[in-house]
């Protein structure tokens, strides 16, 4: 009998690609388009989009909260500040120094201060990643902007971590205090999902 002859395959593995698109970055990650672009212009992820990078991500479960409760503020990417405000950005960007992140995740938010003092830990977010954590000491000061009625603050609070551009992730700092590290360690390696009327938002066991 011959030798066995097969037909060709009909079907062929078709290698990963390295590099994703906008399109598959929002299919993987399960976020709206606006939201990738949120990443990419806050550098949290870069252009080309690598996917090495968005696979940690996809790898991420969301954060539950069990008992108490978690301050999360859903930020934009770094623009331009308002006329008149002492500082030159709002939003979020790997790119700033600690202290611009202190003036854009800090203030101006309409929130309950005496929950968020409670609360200690304050996560700043973009588009369901968290990007910094900071301790909430006290607030600052407060101010009635024009047109509005209700106070905004601005609180006084220590960064305990954050990330940098790629989405590079440092050691946590022999600083942090040791109640604090491993709920930071778990905070920045999660996905966090709040529901909310405003930027501020609170994540609980009811969430």
């Amino acid at each position: 009998m011959a030798l066995a002859k097969f037909a060709p395959p009909t079907r062929m593995d078709e290698p990963v690609p390295d590099i994703l698109t906008r399109g598959q970055t929002s299919s993987r990650l399960n976020i709206a388009m606006g939201a990738v672009d949120k990443l990419l212009a806050a550098r949290v992820l870069e252009n080309p989009i690598r996917l090495e990078v968005v696979e940690r991500l996809e790898r991420r479960s969301y954060l539950v909260v069990e008992e108490g409760e978690l301050t999360v503020l859903r930020t934009d990417a770094r623009k331009r500040a308002y006329p008149g405000e002492d500082r030159p950005w709002i939003g979020f960007s790997t790119e700033h120094s600690n202290e611009e992140l202190d003036a854009t995740s800090l203030r101006w938010w309409r929130s309950y201060p005496r929950r968020v003092i409670d609360n200690e830990l304050f996560v700043v977010t973009v588009a369901t990643v968290p990007v910094a954590v900071y301790k909430i000491e006290d607030v600052e000061s407060e101010q009635v902007r024009s047109g509005e009625d209700k106070p905004r603050f601005h609180y006084s609070g220590t960064l305990l971590h954050r990330v940098y551009p790629g989405l590079v992730d440092r050691a946590l700092s022999p600083a942090v205090p040791v109640q604090y590290k491993d709920r930071v360690r778990q905070i920045m390696s999660s996905r966090i999902k709040v529901v909310s009327g405003g930027p501020i938002g609170y994540l609980n066991a009811g969430s």
